[in-house]
């Protein structure tokens, strides 16, 4: 069943494809939106949700990547976190992590595992591979 609270996401910001940086951010305001309220989504929001940073994923894969290729894979998870609105406590239950953990992840002062690389690549809907310590310098 479709509720209201869907209607609205729609009516507010249909699910096509990205087509620019202004349409991104747009998509950015209506996904923090959902993120904030947590589990009070419903199950249809949840759905929405998924489609739409599926689709920011896509769109900053093709049109951002290189941006991602010269970073630290910790200086990626704080561009990450800053560009979808988020705090670090909303990706401990993501890696399964304590905030003491997460502070050393984001800061570069522990190293991100493949298993977080995977976690993240899913959570953010992009490429682990970004996430992934660069073997060499460009």
């Amino acid at each position: 069943m479709v509720t209201d609270r869907y209607k609205a996401l729609i009516d507010r910001f249909p699910l096509v494809p990205i087509k620019n940086d202004s349409h991104l951010d747009k998509a950015h305001e209506v996904a923090q939106t959902l993120i904030r309220r947590g589990s009070d989504i419903k199950s249809d929001e949840a759905e929405y949700l998924e489609v739409l940073l599926s689709e920011i994923g896509r769109y900053e894969s093709k049109h951002h990547a290189l941006e991602f290729a010269d970073m630290a894979p910790h200086e990626l998870l704080q561009s990450f976190i800053s560009d979808h609105g988020l705090k670090q406590v909303d990706l401990q239950a993501v890696l399964g992590v304590s905030s003491g953990v997460m502070s050393e992840l984001v800061s570069g002062k522990r190293e991100l595992t493949r298993e977080h690389c995977v976690k993240l690549g899913h959570h953010f809907k992009v490429t682990p591979a970004l996430f992934l310590p660069k073997l060499y310098a460009s």
